[in-house]
């Protein structure tokens, strides 16, 4: 499993994420950036054009 991380301190705001999108897991409302992962997105992909790093992709297994 993967756990999608936005840090808002490094977002400059510039939509890109939510440019790459394409089935709304990355929105822009009120100024602020919202993240659905329940979403099909290809995160590799967001995450990757992020220029300042603000979002991550970090693994994690659920323990049985």
């Amino acid at each position: 499993m993967r756990k999608v991380f936005f840090d808002e301190n490094f977002c400059v705001k510039c939509c890109a994420c939510v440019s790459e999108c394409e089935f709304g897991g990355v929105t822009f409302k009120d100024g602020k950036i919202f993240l659905d992962e329940s979403k099909p997105e290809d995160w590799a992909e967001i995450i990757s054009i992020c220029p300042t790093a603000a979002l991550k992709i970090e693994k994690y297994f659920k323990e049985l």
